[in-house]
């Protein structure tokens, strides 16, 4: 089977359509896995805005509970309970902070050292539209230093990485969803789809294979000098698109096991982190970086606190269990993968009257693996509070970690992107180390 080939193809746009310190809370030794192929990175999108302050509860903020009397989650211990109840407290992290009580397949990561939570992660200056948001973020960029360029005609950073690390004839990156996501957009093509049986011509068995052998050699003649831009465009992405057609058939996702007694939760989002680790494990695929779309935390309204029929709950409660089905389905080859979760913002401090949250500042990321520091809280500095003189505008969480070093992290201590290049890859930015891998 010519895996190679159907990587590579696979990568064609559109084809198918600072300075502070870091403090960790606590610190603790974490043992350091030895890679053994690929880095790899998987990036998971909550896109509608994920509630932060439900997801990572700060249970020893009293002004949490004022805020929220009839969303808030108490703590482990009982804190808040006069103000929200007792029923479905928070799964303590640190003494501080608590997961939210429907994440608890996340938690046993995080006892495992598998996981850097990071309860207040934005951009200066933030836009609180979803489009603008999650632009600036798959950018990676912030709305005050764009340097004179329209928003819209940013390269993401996932395609700066690509163009910065000189290409390959392996299957780079694929996007899951019904768009590509804009931080694969770019000069370096790159294909999404939203189920590896989805790519196709619309044509069966024979009838595909018959186009593509009468068309693919068409493709594979190099063009004769000189070539107008156009003309190598599609020349390439023509090349890409029937050159792996042919491959994607070999893919069997029907009879596909996951190892370690892993299991999917059922839906898109499953079968895409499903099929992600399918990928992954195939060495002759050479998968480098991975999107997956996961939706529905647009909470306005009847949100939920921690009961498990809750708005929220059943959404985070999805989120972990595909993440705790992929780490365990890949196994040792987590040695190699990253996960990195991020959302667009996060949600107003205070409960709306529809005992919902809206747009708001800074949310909660995550970043999973065997190679990070994990099993701590990273703040960069303190935490923000939730005081009226501590919010932004008396209504949002201020952030303490600028997303960009968390990109920086990736792109630098995992991908191996020289410090050199910082500048291509995170324009107009003062990376600063967070500390989040263990080498």
């Amino acid at each position: 089977m010519k895996r190679r080939n159907f990587i590579k193809g696979m990568l064609g746009t559109g084809l198918v359509t600072a300075g502070s310190c870091v403090f960790r809370v606590p610190l603790v030794s974490s043992a350091q896995a030895t890679p053994t192929g690929m880095p790899t990175v998987v990036v998971i999108f909550q896109r509608g805005g994920c509630d932060g302050l439900n997801t990572v509860v700060p249970y020893s903020d009293g002004n949490y509970y004022q805020l929220r009397p009839k969303i808030g989650i108490p703590g482990p211990n009982g804190e808040g309970r006069d103000a929200v109840g007792d029923a479905f407290p928070a799964l303590d992290l640190n003494g501080t902070f608590g997961l939210h009580p429907s994440m608890g397949l996340l938690k046993k990561l995080y006892d495992k050292q598998k996981v850097a939570v990071l309860p207040a992660v934005h951009y200066p200056s933030a836009s609180r539209s979803h489009f603008d948001s999650q632009r600036y973020i798959e950018c990676g960029v912030a709305r005050d230093n764009l340097g004179g360029k329209n928003l819209n005609s940013w390269d993401g950073w996932l395609n700066r990485h690509l163009q910065s690390s000189g290409g390959s004839e392996s299957f780079q990156a694929v996007g899951f969803g019904g768009n590509l996501a804009h931080s694969l957009r770019g000069s370096i093509p790159v294909q999404s789809f939203s189920s590896i049986n989805s790519f196709n011509l619309g044509l069966q068995g024979a009838e595909q294979q018959d186009l593509i052998d009468s068309v693919l050699p068409v493709y594979k003649e190099e063009l004769p000098s000189p070539v107008s831009s156009y003309r190598e465009l599609v020349h390439e992405f023509g090349k890409t698109l029937f050159g792996n057609l042919e491959d994607v058939s070999s893919i069997d996702t029907a009879t596909y096991i996951p190892d370690n007694g892993a299991s999917y939760p059922s839906g898109s989002y499953g079968q895409r982190l499903r099929e992600t680790a399918q990928m992954i494990k195939d060495e002759d695929i050479g998968l480098q970086i991975v999107t997956v779309d996961t939706g529905g935390y647009d909470t306005h309204s009847n949100q939920g606190a921690g009961e498990p029929t809750g708005r929220l709950s059943k959404r985070l409660n999805e989120f972990s269990e595909g993440i705790n089905a992929l780490v365990t389905d890949l196994g040792e080859k987590m040695n190699d993968v990253v996960i990195v979760t991020m959302t667009e913002f996060g949600r107003t401090a205070r409960e709306n009257g529809s005992q919902g949250t809206d747009h708001g500042n800074a949310s909660s990321w995550f970043v999973i693996g065997n190679n990070i520091q994990g099993g701590q809280v990273y703040l960069n500095g303190e935490w923000p509070g939730l005081g009226s003189e501590q919010l932004l505008s008396d209504r949002y969480l201020k952030k303490s970690v600028d997303y960009r070093d968390i990109l920086g992290e990736i792109l630098f201590n995992h991908l191996g992107q020289p410090q050199s290049s910082s500048n291509f890859l995170l324009p107009e930015h003062d990376y600063t180390s967070l500390g989040l891998f263990t080498s």
